[in-house]
């Protein structure tokens, strides 16, 4: 049933990926792409570089909390293992952070995987933040139809109360409020049976960070702050790459901003289509061409294809780490 359910959303991804070129037309978004240079992508990829980089060091901070050996370096290729499993295969961002786990050089991998699941809360928090901050500003900034109004708010405020209720989980017990979960929705995973009692010991790590370590928390928020506006400069670069004129700083923060409901609420593996779909309707709002929104979403998923090779390159010579 879940192998169907799984093809099934692989399938109604990539039509409405494929309806979305048709309609906006392949010549218009190549005409785009074509602009840019090979400097152009070199200095993408190096703006993307930086954004793993400052990735990586928000998870050290945390990280360090559990285990105070850990490398930068080691982190990093960890970052990018994880990358190249959540975006490569259909496993949505599960399985990508497990392996993100499981790529530090610690034997501990509960408390590996408990830095992992913290950090992960922290990222998705602050962009549902600047998600809200994003909408407040377009509502006051543009006049909105009520086609744009209902859509954007009732996802923000399901990501914010499903972020609030994992938050409050995860001070309570997560691990442990999800297993209860899959015994009620009659859902068994023999794993899942067998590490029991790791899974329980890694719920209580966690729990211990956000009661031993509450310092922490508002210093990792505000650096995943300052990447998103790191982020939002890559953004503005692409769209000036590829002929996008009188674009403000202030129109790019907002496309990053609400272009991030595609990644917090996905629909499809990959949002494969649903990030598509949000750039589109994010540029046609803003009156910025739908042509633009698209090849947008086809240069950040370039980039991404070359990080998540690396990612998996750096998983070759660590196929030991991932036996259970």
């Amino acid at each position: 049933m879940q192998k169907k359910l799984l093809q099934a959303s692989w399938i109604a991804g990539l039509l409405l990926f494929v309806l979305l070129i048709y309609k906006i037309g392949i010549g218009r978004i190549l005409d785009n792409i074509q602009k840019l240079t090979w400097q152009h992508f070199a200095i993408l990829i190096s703006l993307r570089c930086g954004f793993w980089i400052m990735r990586t060091f928000n998870w050290m901070i945390v990280y360090r909390q559990y285990n105070r050996q850990g490398s930068f370096l080691n982190l990093f290729w960890a970052r990018l293992a994880g990358h190249a499993i959540s975006y490569l295969t259909p496993t949505s961002h599960l399985g990508g952070e497990a392996i993100r786990a499981l790529s530090v050089n610690s034997p501990d991998r509960k408390k590996n995987l408990a830095s992992v699941i913290v950090d992960k809360t922290m990222e998705v928090l602050v962009m549902i933040l600047f998600t809200i901050l994003g909408v407040i500003i377009a509502f006051l900034r543009t006049p909105l139809s009520e086609v744009y109004k209902i859509p954007f708010l009732a996802l923000t405020l399901a990501a914010v109360f499903f972020m609030l209720f994992i938050l409050n989980k995860q001070k309570q017990g997560f691990l442990l409020w999800l297993l209860k979960l899959l015994k009620k929705l009659k859902l068994y995973f023999p794993f899942i049976e067998k590490n029991r009692e790791k899974i329980m010991e890694t719920d209580k790590y966690i729990s211990d960070f956000y009661a031993k370590h509450s310092k922490v928390f508002p210093v990792v928020l505000l650096l995943y702050a300052i990447m998103i506006l790191f982020w939002t400069v890559e953004i503005h670069f692409t769209l000036k790459f590829i002929g996008v004129d009188g674009l403000a700083y202030l129109d790019s923060f907002l496309i990053v901003a609400l272009g991030s409901l595609a990644f917090i609420l996905p629909l499809f593996p990959g949002s494969l289509g649903t990030y598509e779909a949000t750039y589109v309707a994010i540029f046609a709002l803003f009156g910025l061409g739908t042509d633009a929104g698209i090849s947008l979403t086809l240069i950040r998923r370039i980039i991404a294809v070359f990080w998540a090779g690396v990612g998996l390159l750096t998983m070759l010579g660590k196929k030991d780490r991932f036996k259970t």
